[in-house]
């Protein structure tokens, strides 16, 4: 219910489903009045499980993981619902994810309309293959993700179209110590008075809403006040 109201897990943790009275903060007052739809966590949203495991084994309660995890509902004519699903690195080490492109954007279809899907490919497994002087080819990552597809969604026909995108070093990756040199990085900026703002994903979060909350606060330093929206 609470998810539900506040369109968050996170905000709906804080916020609560609203029917009792609920903890007041500065930073929940900015929240409300911002209307933020998303919340990113300092350490990374691998603290909740963390903290969850715990809370759960503190009582004695035995926490199961590396289990096979299947992500994937299907409709009465046979389309998935949702977004896509993500794959554990213990099950497929070359495999991240896959989304379900048909049904985040059935607009983008065609006439008639086929069934997209992206297999995104990576990790430790693409780390190995450059490590061991591989050819990087296109045919490669093509027949890995048929198999991904085929294994895990069971798409074992030949695609009609096959786009293939190798993007390197994509997404940035925080060092240990990367909070504290970001804070020494603007000290100095406003020590010097440079005219210099720092924003994007390699700053304070690579999600989508970290992103926009770096860009407003980046205007805000350079105009002096907050824009109009």
């Amino acid at each position: 219910q609470a998810e539900q109201t506040h369109r968050s897990i996170l905000l709906g943790l804080l916020l609560g489903s609203g029917r009792t009275p609920q903890p007041d903060s500065a930073l929940i007052r900015q929240a409300l009045a911002e209307r933020w739809s998303q919340w990113s966590l300092r350490g990374g949203l691998e603290m909740l499980p963390q903290a969850l495991e715990t809370h759960l084994t503190s009582r004695g309660v035995s926490v199961l993981r590396g289990q096979p995890v299947c992500g994937l509902s299907l409709q009465a004519e046979g389309r998935w619902k949702g977004f896509g699903h993500l794959v554990p690195s213990s099950e497929d080490p070359a495999v991240l994810g896959i989304v379900y492109d048909s049904v985040a954007f059935p607009e983008q279809d065609g006439s008639p309309p086929g069934l997209r899907v992206t297999v995104m490919l990576g990790g430790s497994w693409l780390q190995t293959l450059e490590a061991s002087g591989c050819v990087l080819s296109q045919e490669l990552f093509q027949q890995r993700a048929q198999e991904a597809a085929a294994t895990q969604l069971g798409l074992k026909e030949m695609p009609s179209h096959c786009l293939v995108h190798l993007h390197k070093n994509c997404i940035p990756q925080y060092t240990l110590g990367h909070w504290q040199k970001l804070e020494s990085a603007r000290q100095f900026l406003t020590a010097h008075r440079l005219p210099l703002t720092l924003a994007g994903a390699s700053y304070e979060g690579v999600a989508v809403n970290d992103c926009i909350e770096s860009g407003r606060q980046a205007a805000v330093s350079v105009l002096g006040t907050e824009p109009k929206s």
